[in-house]
């Protein structure tokens, strides 16, 4: 049996490289996509140029002002990064069915099944790459390995455009420092830095037990692709920190409506299901607390939703009597197929499908809830939606 040959694909720094496709003049600038220099909220992205002056993603806004006060701040535009990365996707499945999508710009694919098509596995790498550039106008990065995380590493070295294919994924991954190895938090580079490891091969030489535990699983050994994660484990959230402090119930309830509408309309246009789901608030003092419940039965129905959100809301605020800074809403143990007993009504996912069709058709802004609609006084409002300040644009 042939060995699995994973490839790794990557549209380098999404949000910025779609702002300076969409405005040439950005080209060649420190671009950090995100939110406004002196606001709440982090980096979502930054451009080559920005990173060279120490920006990266999750960075404060106001620490990247600092770090780059001349860069050019946008607040992002999610719909349109929507929208390419479906073309990206779509444009990755003519090549492969099996294409395990990480987050909206990554994905992995298994190119096990293709290899009689093309003279190589690097030849049908560059092919899905440059037919992938020239789908979605942006360049890519890939990697080739034998494992995910070899893949992974790869793309990592072929950064910014280029292709990379590790082929002794274990002589590779014994050369990286530790810091380079995803699944080795701060706290754990920490202690291991501390005992005197810096890279792979010295943890594999003196602490063998802990490099099985960490490295090993990852490595090629069955003979198989790396499955899909089950679609329990996977999550979509959506979270906004507000300009300012806020307490008052009827606009708190107004932001987590607006967000949890969101997210049952992605829900719905990709025909999954939400099992359980989770509120996230964060006080002014930082401290950050969440509830979550299981929804009565897997749902993308913004009412069954919004029932057990507004519930999780209440309570979570009841705990401390200070203004929010932050709310966010997830749906987790995500389902594509499901069993209805015959009395559970799915009138709220009907409704749900005809309004989604209308915002598909229309623009997102064209129905909304009432609640949501009490946002447009405090945030301009498009067709795509409402531009929240510091609105979360990951999946």
């Amino acid at each position: 049996m042939s060995p699995p040959v994973v490839l790794h694909i990557d549209i380098d720094a999404f949000f910025a490289a779609v702002e300076v496709m969409l405005d040439p003049s950005l080209k060649g600038k420190p671009v950090i996509v995100g939110g406004m220099p002196d606001e709440r909220g982090v980096v979502c992205t930054a451009s080559y140029e920005a990173r060279r002056y120490g920006v990266h993603s999750g960075m404060p806004l106001r620490t990247a002002g600092k770090k780059c006060p001349h860069g050019i701040f946008l607040r992002g535009r999610y719909h349109v990064y929507s929208r390419i990365s479906r073309c990206f996707f779509d444009c990755l499945r003519q090549f492969s069915p099996r294409v395990d999508e990480m987050s909206v710009d990554e994905a992995y694919m298994d190119l096990s099944g293709m290899s009689y098509l093309y003279p190589s596995v690097y030849d049908m790498a560059q092919k899905i790459k440059q037919t992938a550039e020239r789908t979605i106008g942006l360049k890519v990065s890939a990697g080739l390995g034998f494992s995910k995380l070899g893949a992974k590493l790869a793309t990592e070295a072929a950064k910014p455009g280029g292709l990379f294919f590790v082929g002794q994924e274990r002589d590779f991954l014994s050369q990286l420092s530790l810091e380079k190895i995803p699944g080795i938090g701060p706290h754990t580079l920490l202690i291991l830095q501390g005992m005197g490891i810096r890279r792979v091969w010295e943890l594999e030489k003196k602490y063998p037990a802990i490099w099985k535990r960490v490295i090993a699983p990852h490595l090629y050994s069955s003979g198989k692709y790396p499955q899909k994660r089950e679609p329990a484990s996977r999550s979509f959230s959506r979270e906004t920190t507000f300009p300012r402090d806020l307490a008052n119930r009827d606009l708190l309830m107004a932001h987590l409506s607006y967000l949890l509408d969101r997210l049952s309309v992605y829900l719905a246009d990709h025909r999954l299901f939400a099992g359980r789901l989770e509120v996230k608030v964060r006080f002014s003092d930082f401290s950050t607390f969440t509830k979550r419940a299981a929804l009565d039965f897997p749902t993308f129905s913004y009412a069954e939703m919004w029932r057990v959100a507004q519930g999780l809301l209440e309570a979570l605020v009841k705990k401390r009597k200070l203004p929010l800074r932050l709310v966010g809403v997830k749906v987790e143990d995500i389902t594509q197929e499901r069993d209805l007993l015959p009395f559970v009504s799915i009138k709220g996912e009907k409704l749900g499908a005809g309004i989604r069709e209308i915002k598909e058709k229309y623009g997102f802004s064209s129905i909304s809830t009432a609640r949501a609609m009490m946002l447009e006084d405090l945030y301009p409002r498009e067709k795509e939606g409402i531009v929240l300040k510091t609105a979360s644009l990951t999946k």
